[in-house]
């Protein structure tokens, strides 16, 4: 055991190493960076990979030179300028001076940007869901055996914050007892948008490379910029959206892997407008002695916006990203609260180390593709109105055509992840 005096040398030399370490890091060479999509998280995550210390950002990259332009005036005003701006994402893969590349476009381009920067050498940060769908998904997966030395992560923040963290080893600790329940939802409002007719695309918008793997249909200005998320061809509806970051806490906390069932429920029951993913959205995920419920409610404000739960048979502990309960057994006391914590920096700062071989992955891309497969199932029993049965090692449903075929979908020339493989 040391002594006062020992402690207090060993705590100056553990002071002293850690700002010798900052000053080395400072002085280092920063990785490079580039940003695929610029519209909204393209910005955000370059901000938060600036504010680590470990990146510099080279390259800002969309096919629509507006949203390039916005991108670009968002980090010029926390003072980031960004030399380069490109609108083809292929010239980003063959500058052999950029080390990193973030995926930040519609869910539809997720894991083909990813296997193609992969391929280029490059590690990669995309964002959350994983995959559009399951085989994608899995695709990547491949991809990532064929280059064992870059570092593919994902968007999942919440698996940096302090207080996920300290709230995951409370309930592994085994504090709430026997857990046989767990449930996550996104509950907000969602503006309705509007029918309008197809047009010509902006000419600011290269809308072929836009819509890249998925079927080249007629321009619409409503079912693209954000609202691509409630589109079928493009996005995964807000189960992708934010599910990808509740249902990972479920997964994470309880280390879950596939369901043994699924059976979902929803549609557009009140919106009812160009959005082709529900609007109202419940679904059962069956484990060995556990139910797990997701909750979707597009047009609702009521109750907190985004969490998951956990009940147990000593209590339940309840937590967003503002912060986390514990509700004891038959307690009448208040809640115990604990405060939230910053998720983002911590991200950036753990991608940062993952790639210098200092850390292990915070959200490495197998638990991404496990959380988005989940989404999936979610969504796929939503519109397949009977109970189903996954198979994770075929990629297959249990006697189910009709389900199968929301597994894979065909890639438009010339973009076919498989060539890739």
């Amino acid at each position: 055991m040391l002594n006062r005096r020992q402690f207090i040398t060993t705590s100056a030399m553990a002071m002293a190493t850690t700002t010798l370490s900052r000053k080395v890091r400072a002085q280092s060479p920063k990785m490079r960076v580039g940003i695929i999509g610029c519209r909204n998280r393209g910005p955000q995550v370059a901000d938060n990979l600036v504010k680590s210390g470990y990146f510099q950002i080279k390259t800002l990259c969309d096919c629509d030179e507006e949203m390039l332009n916005k991108g670009k005036k968002e980090l010029q005003k926390d003072n980031i300028d960004v030399p380069v701006l490109e609108k083809d994402f292929r010239r980003l893969l063959d500058d052999k001076e950029i080390d990193v590349i973030v995926v930040a476009t519609p869910d539809h381009w997720h894991c083909l940007m990813t296997v193609m920067a992969l391929d280029a050498g490059k590690h990669v940060y995309v964002e959350k869901p994983f995959s559009y769908n399951i085989y994608d998904g899995y695709a990547v997966l491949q991809a990532m055996k064929k280059h064992p030395k870059q570092v593919g992560v994902v968007g999942s923040q919440q698996r940096s914050g302090k207080h996920f963290q300290e709230a995951r080893d409370f309930v592994q600790s085994g504090a709430l007892g026997k857990i046989s329940f767990a449930r996550a939802g996104i509950i907000h409002w969602r503006e309705p948008l509007p029918r309008v007719p197809d047009s010509e695309p902006p000419k600011t918008l290269d809308y072929d490379m836009w819509t890249g793997p998925a079927p080249l249909k007629p321009y619409n200005k409503y079912r693209v910029h954000y609202n691509w998320h409630f589109m079928l061809d493009y996005g995964t509806g807000d189960t992708g959206n934010w599910g990808a970051h509740w249902l990972d806490i479920l997964r994470w906390f309880l280390n879950l892997n596939s369901p043994t069932r699924i059976q979902g429920t929803g549609g557009q029951f009140i919106t009812k407008d160009i959005k082709e993913w529900p609007d109202t959205q419940t679904t059962i995920l069956e484990y060995p002695e556990l139910t797990v419920v997701w909750e979707l409610r597009l047009w609702s404000e009521y109750g907190p916006s985004a969490f998951a739960e956990f009940h147990g048979d000593k209590g339940t502990l309840i937590i967003t990203r503002e912060n986390w309960k514990v509700f004891e057994r038959d307690s009448k006391k208040s809640p115990k609260t604990y405060p939230g914590s910053d998720i983002d920096v911590p991200h950036a700062v753990n991608f940062a180390k993952t790639i210098l071989g200092e850390e292990k992955p915070n959200a490495p891309a197998e638990e991404g593709h496990l959380t988005a497969v989940l989404c999936h199932l979610c969504n796929i029993s939503t519109f397949i109105p009977r109970p189903l049965e996954f198979n994770p090692e075929t990629l297959s449903f249990k006697n189910d055509p009709e389900a199968d075929k929301w597994i894979k979908r065909p890639y438009r020339t010339p973009w076919n992840i498989e060539q890739y493989l």
